[in-house]
């Protein structure tokens, strides 16, 4: 797992400041413990996470929670950070 993280972290924006990795954390804890084997942070542009998920019933299931995902993660970070969740399926693993 922590290969995967690296390779991810690794693919992510170099516009957070050297951020990644807290956004990275900062989305596992805003999520369900559930959710964290079905989704993968894949990239941060403008101020937006993508990320990926597995099956369509996972990405709605988050789509539902955007905002409260969102809010979470801004309380971690500050309002700043990252102002937009993408979902979009993909590989996980």
């Amino acid at each position: 797992i922590g290969g995967i993280i690296n390779q991810v972290i690794e693919k992510l924006d170099t516009k957070t400041h050297g951020r990644r990795e807290e956004i990275v954390a900062a989305w596992h804890k805003a999520i369900e413990p559930e959710a964290e084997y079905h989704t993968k942070p894949v990239a941060i542009k403008k101020n937006i996470l993508t990320i990926e998920v597995d099956s369509s019933t996972w990405l709605y299931v988050l789509s539902l929670k955007k905002r409260n995902i969102l809010g979470a993660m801004k309380k971690t970070l500050g309002d700043a950070e990252i102002e937009d969740i993408r979902f979009r399926m993909g590989e996980t693993m």
